[in-house]
C-alpha cells in the first residue's frame, strides 16, 4: 500500500454502514500528485463499496487514496482507503473491495435471458 501522505480531498457524501455515519471523499493532492478529477462512476463505486466494508473502530471518514486495482501484495482488485477519525487522525489504510452485487445481477440477468 502507499505510504503517500494525503494533502488535500474533495467530499463525495456521506453513507451509512453499520449504523454509523461515514463521510466518504477522495484525495485531490498527496506529497507526490495531485488529481483534478475523479469519474462519477469511480465515486459512486467506492462509495458502495463503504457501505458494505468493514469500517475500523473509532473511523469516521473513508478516503480513496488509490482507484482500484490489484498489486502485488494482493491480487484482488480493491480500493485503497485511509481511515481517519472525526478529527482528522489516521485510524488505518486498508484494502477496499468493490461492491459485487451489480456483476452478480448482469450475470443472472443473462441467465434470464435464454
Amino acid at each position: 500500500m502507499s505510504a503517500n501522505k494525503i494533502i488535500s480531498t474533495q467530499v463525495i457524501k456521506n453513507v451509512a454502514n453499520s449504523g454509523k455515519n461515514i463521510t466518504v471523499k477522495y484525495a485531490t493532492k498527496t506529497e507526490t500528485w495531485d488529481r483534478s478529477y475523479l469519474a462519477s462512476s469511480v465515486q459512486d463505486n467506492f462509495s458502495k463499496a463503504i457501505e458494505k466494508a468493514d469500517i475500523p473502530a473509532g473511523a469516521t471518514t473513508a478516503i480513496l487514496a488509490e482507484k482500484e486495482h490489484p498489486s502485488s501484495s494482493d491480487s484482488k482488485s480493491h480500493f485503497t482507503t485511509v481511515f481517519e477519525d472525526d478529527n482528522g487522525n489516521h485510524i488505518s489504510t486498508k484494502h477496499v473491495y468493490p461492491s459485487v452485487q451489480g456483476v452478480r445481477l448482469a450475470k443472472e440477468w443473462e441467465g434470464m435471458e435464454a
